[in-house]
């Protein structure tokens, strides 16, 4: 039996081991608290395209569930909102851009520029011509603004064709960088998923546990009452004190009206709950209440047992010395 029991220990404390080292491994490669406290709140509903959900007047819907809330906030570092940097579907916009912009806006200026580059020289030489002329008549006049125009023309052509240049560079070094910042924000995004599945199977190992050792409490306090019967009045002695603390406790916490629909308020006055919207947010129901009450009030006397039978004992203990 005992090496059973080794065996069983070992097997818990092994698995109790791994899912700390994986809530480890994952919490590290998660994003820091400062990129989360950056990102849109988290009470807030998002789209599969990461776009805010919004009431028909323009308020934030608010998310209903723990898992919603890290959803969204996978979905925020998917999406990479911030300003500046393009969402997937941006990118692909700006590819086609690029794309359009080498293979036909820059060669159609180069051709332009080409073809009026001989009627430009031929103006220039034209304004350098009629400059050194002192006293110009009306038909030169004509001429030197219509030379002007072929210059100025020539110039813009010149400008938007190295604009156009210009802006290919800029383009290229803006989907890189938003290629870039998609890839760290999909991995940001995972690592904040991995962490809270590797939070909540901790969670789950921890309830199993606490169910498997008090069922093994109950199952061992059983066996030894049946071997020994003399120890039946004891247990169901404690059990009572038991019962007893919890419903003293429950009617203490009913008392305090959450089943007649009393709530606890935050700084501003509004009802605790889930949400921005004081009129729409998921507040806690009168069983939250009860039962955070009810655990506190047992708490307290609890506390408030173990100080009596403390103080009982060392007076006892002064007597009998």
């Amino acid at each position: 039996m005992k090496k059973l029991h080794s065996y069983i220990f070992l097997a818990f404390a092994l698995v109790s081991v791994a899912m700390v080292a994986w809530a480890i491994s994952a919490g590290w490669n998660a994003p820091d608290s400062a990129k989360i406290a950056n990102s849109t709140p988290l009470v807030q509903q998002f789209d599969e395209n990461g776009v805010a959900v919004n009431t028909e007047d323009d308020q934030p819907v608010a998310v209903e569930s723990t898992s919603e809330g890290i959803r969204a906030l996978g979905i925020i570092f998917a999406n990479q909102l911030d300003e500046g940097i393009l969402t997937p579907e941006g990118i692909e916009a700006e590819q086609e851009k690029l794309q359009n912009t080498v293979e036909n806006l820059i060669p159609a200026y180069e051709a332009k520029v080409s073809a009026s580059r001989e009627e430009a020289t031929a103006a220039q030489a034209k304004i350098a011509e009629l400059s050194e002329v002192k006293r110009l008549s009306a038909a030169q006049k004509r001429e030197l603004e219509a030379a002007k125009t072929v210059e100025s023309n020539f110039k813009a052509l010149n400008d938007t064709l190295n604009q156009h240049r210009e802006n290919v560079s800029i383009m290229e070094e803006n989907i890189a960088s938003s290629i870039k910042a998609n890839d760290e924000a999909r991995q940001n995004g995972e690592n904040v998923v991995a962490l809270a599945t590797a939070i909540h199977w901790n969670l789950m190992w921890f309830y199993f546990l606490m169910a498997f050792s008090i069922s093994f409490i109950i199952i061992g306090a059983i066996w030894n009452m049946m071997l020994d019967a003399g120890g039946l009045k004891k247990t169901l002695l404690s059990i009572l004190v038991v019962a007893g603390v919890v419903a003293v406790a429950y009617f203490i916490a009913r008392s305090n009206g959450w089943a007649d629909g009393a709530t606890l308020k935050d700084a501003a006055g509004y009802d605790l709950g889930i949400g921005t919207d004081p009129t729409t947010r998921t507040v806690f129901g009168a069983f939250e209440y009860m039962m955070a009450d009810t655990s506190i009030m047992v708490t307290y006397i609890t506390f408030a047992g173990a100080a009596l039978a403390a103080i009982l004992s060392a007076i006892r203990g002064i007597f009998k010395s």
